[in-house]
């Protein structure tokens, strides 16, 4: 197929895909949790992405759009509990650190695409009790990249998670904005609620940046990256929350569609996935024109 490049990179393999025109495209690398870790749009970079930290498998990679199942957020002392017993459980959860494979291709009309699997394992039984099957599908056209998680509960019993999507996007931070439709939103940093008729701009001085917008009614964020680069952030009912994260001195601002919340599951604010029912989510990250 000749808009799929496959190659190796510090012995990573690392897959292209390129749009119709060839304008634009991405890349993934499937060994390293699925990560999309370039994001070209008609010839604009969207993505930033520390490469030292995609070729150490020690840490966690920093940039790129990571994903984050079965739970987004952090864990407490890093221990959850599933069918009444205790697993250990990293922050934003395993599949970050897993392997996937790839399952196919698309090639249709107007964009074109990869599909990659994780199925449960010993692996992750060892973390996660249950048998499942996680695809992502990630689409492009020269002006939208399209991400479409699937999950299909292959196990006995009812299986609770709660996912999302971490993109770490390039921008300049003087000229970052952000507009979305919310009535609620937690500075976790501070711990407390802010109120939002006074909420004029991000305060990018401030050490660390981590918003927790709650229960988002609008299916469009508008985001400017810098003068000359804006997007949109589109996304499905089940990404309700949207998290907004940065460190000082770094040039990237991570916008974050999550179906939970940090903690969630403190509370049980869990997603339930009926035996051999399927789960499908949506968004995706459009150039904008304005």
């Amino acid at each position: 197929m000749e808009f799929v490049e496959k190659y190796l990179e510090n012995g990573l393999e690392l897959v292209k895909i390129y749009s119709k025109t060839k304008n634009s495209y991405f890349t993934v690398a499937p060994e390293r949790g699925a990560i999309v870790i370039l994001l070209n749009l008609s010839g604009k970079d969207i993505l930033y992405l520390n490469k030292t930290t995609l070729f150490d498998r020690t840490k966690n990679i920093r940039g790129g759009i990571p994903v984050l199942f079965p739970i987004c957020g952090r864990v407490v002392d890093g221990k959850i509990f599933f069918k009444g017993q205790e697993f250990e459980m990293k922050n934003h959860g395993f599949a970050r650190d897993s392997s996937f494979n790839i399952a196919g291709y698309i090639d249709m009309p107007d964009k074109n695409g990869v599909i990659l699997r994780l199925s449960s394992s010993e692996f992750t039984k060892r973390l996660y009790p249950y048998d499942f099957e996680l695809l992502l599908e990630y689409l492009l056209n020269d002006e939208v990249f399209e991400v479409k998680m699937i999950v299909k509960n292959e196990d006995s019993g009812i299986m609770p998670f709660y996912a999302g999507f971490h993109p770490y996007f390039l921008c300049n931070k003087d000229e970052f904005t952000i507009k979305l439709e919310c009535e609620k939103c937690f500075d976790d940093v501070e711990k407390r609620f802010i109120d939002l008729q006074d909420f004029k701009e991000i305060d990018f001085s401030k050490p660390e940046i981590n918003l927790d917008f709650l229960d988002v009614g609008s299916r469009e964020v508008e985001i400017t990256l810098d003068r000359d680069k804006k997007i949109v952030l589109l996304k499905d009912e089940n990404f309700k929350n949207i998290v907004v994260w940065s460190l000082k001195d770094f040039d990237f601002v991570c916008v974050e569609p999550w179906m939970g919340e940090h903690e969630g599951y403190i509370n049980n604010k869990f997603y339930y996935l009926e035996p051999g029912a399927i789960f499908e989510g949506w968004f995706a990250i459009k150039l904008s024109c304005k």
